[in-house]
Order: structure tokens, then C-alpha cells, then sequence
């Protein structure tokens, strides 16, 4: 949990300091003493594969923990010997540090009595960041409890476990009081992982009439100083997406991950995603400005059509929906991109510069593939919304409720949601990859098809009907053509009584991802003097 003999990246945790107050923890830091001997470092994918670089681990040869290939690259060779335009370019998709306005923050707790631990965490994913705690205190899981109450913006950064996780628990068992412990601003920029940093070598290949024959991709990935939950996501993920928005028949695509003397990599926004339409975007625009074609055209005529969904691409990923042309034809309507020439030539008579930017985004959503959600009926006429995901400041608190209340019928305020508590909640793939509603909220209304189907049975018997003869709407069976009806909550009072509760707990799977898209325009304006943007 602390650096052990070698510290590999500044913001490496050293030292576990525990005081009265923050002002008395960082007296007590002064005291103490670090006898640092420097090391060759490296703090770039390239300086770390040359020949003869520092290594940073012995286990890890060269630094290189991830290689590999995939797609055809002997398809790709022919398609670029027959190539009418061929371009290619070096793209830097430099490091970001995630930054949420709410800090990592762990408060601890022993229960020497239970023998057992409580974390209220500042954490998306709390079933997997609680297995993983209780794996490093040498605990089941059962001995631990992770309670993440009001997370804030997490945007991947908060997904997975980090030492402090751990350290604040092992204190509060040492010490036998709660812990606490909140990043500063500082820390958060240093240690908390950070996202994107890959290199790319790509090429596209063309024919004369500038349709798409072959991509070819080699780029190499910084993953930190350590490689950690899920840190080579963003090399997993690159290859969702070529050849899904386009058409490209042949794709060649190698890629590496190397270890550096920086803060690890994580999953952050769209891991991957974003680096692979850094790719294909930018490729598009230097093929249009060496071969003479209009960009948005060039886009249009290599787009998959509506029609030819689901698609598959050349790597084997399936894309079931989307519209691209469409889509790309209403955001080219919508900015007017016809008549940019005219309002570039007003700016530039004024002292300005005027330019246009076009792209599509594509990316996969759901994350973990399953979900699952507790429905509970309660005595007091109450009903408990269970989720294994959670809300991190985007309002999960009131969708989730909303779900249930538009397909049941329950009122609002009848319905209690309970979320983010390893001990209410026995699984969930918690908050990322823009899981929540999608994975979450299907979950939340596929049980709510069973509760009406269950719901149904017990309603037919009270009302002395057929099943086929009742129609749920509105939170009410209604006996088709009459005026009986009853209440769902009614209902659910009656099979209580019965001994056969409507509470329901539902899984879900999903097939496979979703993949929201969209085309993107910009024009942007510069005085020339002042560098003024507008």
C-alpha cells in the first residue's frame, strides 16, 4: 500500500501519518525524514521501450506489460498497394488528469466486537472496490462494509481501489477509532489515476473516389507506474470502434502498454473510445486536405447506412443501431456549414480568423454487462428501490424512482430508494462506462414486467376474474370492460398476507453494448491582435 524500497511516480503514497487534526498531521510530515537516492527515470511511452531504459519492475521485462494485435495485416498491406491516396500521421493523445470538484475521501471504522470493517467512501464501484479492501486486510468479504452515500463527479476516476482504501482501515482497527482521510486538491492532481497518454502511428488508405480500403494503427500506451484494476481498459476498448461508424474492409491494429514513472492510468470518460476517434477523425481531415475531397462528403459517402444494421466491422464488433448519415446531415444543417465560406470572408475583412471543425463520436456504453435491483413492498405501504448502481451527482437518485413510479404507478414519495451499501445491496457493477440508467434502469423495469405478472395472478383471484381478462395501467388491474379494479399497492398487501410477497429481485445481462453518437461542429473566431477566441 506504500511505496516499499523504490518510489515510482510522484504522489506515490510514502508514509501514513494519523493526528487530532489536519494542521497537526502535516506538522507531524515535517518530521519526517526520506532519505531519497535518485534514479534514472523514464516519463514517456517511447523513453520507456528504448533500448537499455530504466526498468521499473523486474517482473515487467522492458516495461512492456501489454502487446498485441489484431485485425488482418496482410488484407491491409494488399489494400494499401492498390491505394489511390494513402495518408498517414503521428498523433499525440496527451495525458489528462480527471479532477473531480469532490476529492477521494475514505472515513474508517472497526467494530472489534463483529470483527469487522466499515469504509464510507467517496467510490463508483463499491462491491468491487470492498473485495478488493477486504483481499489486501487479508478478509472475507463478508468483514468488510463499503458505504458510498453521496459520491459527487467521479468520471472513472473514483472506480476502483486506491491504497488509501485500505490504509484508513488498517489505522482505524489499529488505533480503535474512526479514520479519516480527504485528498487535497493537490493530491487529486498527483495520485489519483489519470487517463489517455497513448502515441499512435495510423494510416488510412483510399481509392480514387475516396472510399475508405484500409486503416492501420500502431501505438503504444502509457499505463503509469503501476498497471492497475482495469488499467488496460483503454487498449481493450480501442478496438471496439474502429470501422463502426465508417466502412473500412481492412484493419490492421497493434498495440502496447508500458510501464512509466508516472501516476497510473485508469478508466476515465470514455477509455479508449476517445483515442480511437482521435484516430479515424483526424485521419479523415488529412486525407481530405491532400486529396482534394470536401471533409464532410469524405465522412458521408464511407458512413455504414441505417440499413446495413446491425453491422459488424472488420475486427468482428457489432454495432446494432445508428443513423450516422442522418445524424452528420443535421448537424451540417445546423450550423449552416454552407455558409461558412461567406462568414469566414466577413471575419477576416474585420482583422479576424475564421475556421470550421467537423467530427463524429461513437461511443460503447454499459460496462459490466449484468445488473440487478431489489424490489421490496413494505408493511407501511412503502417500496424499496434496491440498486447495485448508484447515482454520482447526475440525478440517478430521482431517475431510478421515476422508472419505477412510471411503470407501477407508485407515487413518488411511496418509494425509497437504497443504494451504494455493500451490506443492502449483495452485488452491483456500481457507476461508470454510463451504465447507470441504461443497465440499472432496465434492470429496474424488467422487474417491474414480473411484479406485474406476478401481480396479476394475485389480482385475479381477488377480483374473481380471468388473467386474461386484466389490463395493469396506471398502478391499477383493471377487469377489462367493467369498473373492478385494484390498486397495485393493494395488491401487494394481499399477496404479503398470502405468504407470497410480490418482492422481486431481477439480474440482467445485456447482449452487448449501446452506442450513442453524434456529429460535432465547431467554428471558432480569433482576433489576430489579442488572440481573442469567440
Amino acid at each position: 500500500m506504500l511505496a516499499d524500497g523504490k518510489v515510482r511516480y510522484a504522489g506515490e503514497p510514502v508514509a501514513l501519518i494519523v493526528a487530532e487534526t489536519r494542521a497537526q498531521a502535516l506538522d507531524a510530515a515535517e518530521h519526517v525524514t526520506v532519505d531519497y537516492v535518485p534514479l534514472p527515470a523514464v516519463t514517456t511511452a517511447t523513453a520507456a521501450r528504448a533500448r537499455g531504459a530504466p526498468e521499473l519492475s523486474p517482473a515487467v521485462p522492458g516495461n512492456l506489460c501489454l502487446d498485441w494485435q489484431t485485425g488482418d495485416p496482410t488484407a491491409v498491406d494488399a489494400a494499401f498497394a492498390v491505394a489511390s491516396h494513402t495518408v498517414d500521421l503521428q498523433l499525440d493523445n496527451h495525458r489528462i488528469v480527471t479532477n473531480p470538484i469532490e476529492p477521494r475521501g475514505v472515513i474508517g471504522l472497526w467494530d472489534a466486537e463483529q470483527g469487522r470493517y466499515t469504509a464510507y467512501v467517496s467510490s463508483q464501484s463499491i462491491h468491487a472496490t470492498r473485495d478488493n479492501a477486504a483481499d489486501a486486510l487479508g478478509v472475507p468479504p463478508t468483514a468488510v462494509r463499503f458505504v458510498a452515500p453521496d459520491v459527487g463527479g467521479g468520471f472513472g476516476a473514483k472506480n476502483f481501489i486506491y491504497p488509501e482504501h485500505v490504509l484508513i482501515l488498517w489505522a482505524a482497527r489499529r488505533l480503535g477509532r474512526a479514520v479519516k482521510w480527504i485528498a487535497t486538491r493537490s493530491e487529486v492532481f498527483l495520485a489519483d489515476h489519470q487517463a489517455r497518454d497513448q502515441q499512435a502511428e495510423a494510416a488510412l488508405a483510399l481509392d480514387a473516389e475516396g472510399r475508405f480500403l484500409a486503416l492501420r494503427v500502431r501505438s503504444v500506451a502509457n499505463a503509469g507506474a503501476y498497471l492497475v484494476f482495469a488499467g488496460g481498459v483503454q487498449t481493450f476498448q480501442y478496438v471496439h470502434l474502429p470501422g463502426t461508424v465508417y466502412r473500412i474492409p481492412a484493419i490492421d491494429l497493434k498495440i502496447a502498454a508500458v510501464l512509466t514513472n508516472t501516476a497510473p492510468i485508469g478508466v476515465t470518460r470514455g477509455p479508449g473510445f476517445a483515442e480511437a476517434v482521435n484516430i479515424i477523425e483526424r485521419l479523415i481531415d488529412a486525407a481530405a486536405r491532400q486529396g482534394g475531397f470536401d471533409a464532410g462528403e469524405l465522412r458521408h459517402i464511407n458512413m455504414v447506412p441505417a440499413a446495413a444494421m446491425p453491422f459488424t466491422n472488420a475486427l468482428g464488433n457489432t454495432v446494432d443501431s445508428g443513423a450516422f448519415a442522418e445524424t452528420l446531415d443535421r448537424a451540417v444543417a445546423a450550423a449552416d456549414i454552407s455558409g461558412f465560406p461567406a462568414r469566414r470572408s466577413a471575419s477576416e475583412a474585420s482583422g479576424y480568423l475564421r475556421g470550421l471543425g467537423l467530427a463524429y463520436h461513437i461511443k460503447g456504453t454499459g460496462g459490466s454487462p449484468s445488473e440487478n435491483v431489489e424490489i421490496r413492498f413494505e408493511p407501511d405501504g412503502t417500496v424499496s428501490l434496491i440498486t447495485g448502481t448508484q447515482t454520482i451527482g447526475q440525478g440517478h437518485e430521482t431517475t431510478f424512482p421515476q422508472i419505477l413510479a412510471d411503470r407501477l404507478g407508485i407515487p413518488n414519495e411511496r418509494i425509497r430508494l437504497v443504494q451504494g451499501d455493500t451490506d443492502r445491496i449483495p452485488m452491483g457493477g456500481g457507476h461508470g462506462s454510463s451504465r447507470a440508467t441504461y443497465m440499472g434502469g432496465t434492470a429496474i423495469w424488467r422487474a417491474s414486467e414480473e411484479i406485474i405478472a406476478k401481480g396479476t395472478r394475485i389480482a385475479a383471484e381477488a377480483l374473481e376474474a380471468a388473467e386474461a381478462d386484466l389490463r395493469f395501467a396506471d398502478g391499477r388491474f383493471v377487469v377489462a370492460g367493467t369498473d373492478r379494479s385494484l390498486a397495485l399497492l393493494d395488491v401487494a398487501a394481499i399477496a404479503r398476507d398470502k405468504g407470497a410477497p410480490l418482492d422481486t429481485y431481477h439480474a440482467w445481462t445485456r447482449e452487448w453494448m449501446t452506442f450513442p453518437n453524434g456529429a460535432h461542429v465547431v467554428e471558432v473566431e480569433i482576433d489576430r491582435d489579442t488572440g481573442q477566441v469567440t
